[in-house]
């Protein structure tokens, strides 16, 4: 009877020593996939920035999701397809050249990553300026614009 209960003790014991090994090899990889998901991100809106600070909507197009929700200065406001959004896009930059474009703010830690930043524009021999707001979602492996406002 003592021997089985000893086995039984030593079952537990090795089983708990195992599970906290697991344990801390999991907090372990999940901290280096959290830092690899920012540096992901990061890219993103890197690549996105580059996109509007050229005007360019081709460089875009790629992070658009199938239900992007557009706010422009302009009067569009809604959710479009990834080939709306990429028309409407091209032509608010047509009529809003760009001047220059920066990220100010980028938020990667978030469930909902975001970035907000300042573009200048130039409309009708007009300068001014409009606040950016830009947050994006997970799209299978791929992380696409959720919302894209520019007010």
């Amino acid at each position: 009877m003592l021997t089985v209960l000893n086995k039984i003790l030593f079952t537990l014991i090795f089983s708990f020593l195992i599970w906290s090994v697991f344990a801390q090899e999991a907090k372990f990889f999940n901290k280096l996939d959290s830092s690899q998901r920012q540096n992901i991100i990061k890219n993103v809106f890197d690549e996105i920035e580059m996109g509007i600070s050229t005007g360019k909507t081709s460089s875009i197009s790629r992070f658009l999701s199938g239900q992007t929700y557009l706010s422009f200065s302009n009067g569009v406001n809604g959710y479009y397809s990834s080939n709306q959004a990429y028309y409407i896009l091209e032509d608010y930059f047509k009529i809003y050249r760009v001047i220059s474009f920066k990220l100010q703010s980028i938020k990667t830690e978030e469930n909902v990553p975001y970035a907000t930043g300042i573009f200048y524009f130039d409309h009708r021999g007009k300068r001014g300026a409009a606040r950016v707001y830009i947050s994006l979602n997970k799209s299978g492996n791929n992380w696409k614009i959720s919302q894209l406002t520019i007010n």
